[in-house]
């Protein structure tokens, strides 16, 4: 059985939140080496432009890791399938004929839907939604925020001792 309760804040967004208790941040939490975020080779077109408007958004706070690299490719996909299956029930009607020629509902909704709730999962794992934003603060101009380069510094100071 797994842990209760909502899945911990990592450290980053902690202090980016503003949390001032070192009892509450975990400094000694592993970080991912860095490296690009680069989109995987065979990462279909439509799911490459998902994957630069998030990494564009995100890259600059320190957030997002090459160890991401397969949850972010998760959502990206889960966003393409959505849009392809949201499009196509928006070309057909609700209700459609069953094998018994009785009205059924379009079993496009329980694609769109699935989809739809993969969206939201992974968007809350990367820190997508507004919620998850919700606490967040600081500049995010392309280079690390303060919150963040306090948070490298402790926590190369903490790994020499």
């Amino acid at each position: 059985m797994g842990t209760r309760g909502p899945a911990p804040k990592p450290a980053r967004l902690k202090i980016l939140a503003g949390e001032t208790r070192p009892s509450r941040v975990n400094y000694a939490e592993p970080i991912p080496g860095g490296g690009p975020l680069s989109p995987p080779l065979d990462l279909r077109d439509e799911a490459r432009i998902v994957w630069e408007r998030v990494v564009d958004a995100l890259g600059p706070t320190g957030v997002l890791t090459a160890a991401d690299k397969d949850i972010l490719r998760l959502y990206c996909e889960a966003v393409v399938r959505y849009v392809e299956a949201e499009t196509l029930l928006s070309r057909s009607q609700p209700l459609v004929q069953g094998r018994d020629g009785s009205l059924v509902k379009n079993p496009l909704h329980q694609i769109v839907r699935d989809n739809a709730d993969a969206v939201r999962k992974y968007a809350r794992e990367l820190g997508l939604t507004p919620s998850a934003r919700a606490g967040l603060r600081g500049e995010m101009d392309g280079q690390a925020n303060s919150a963040t380069a306090k948070l490298d510094a402790i926590i190369r100071a903490a790994r020499r001792t």
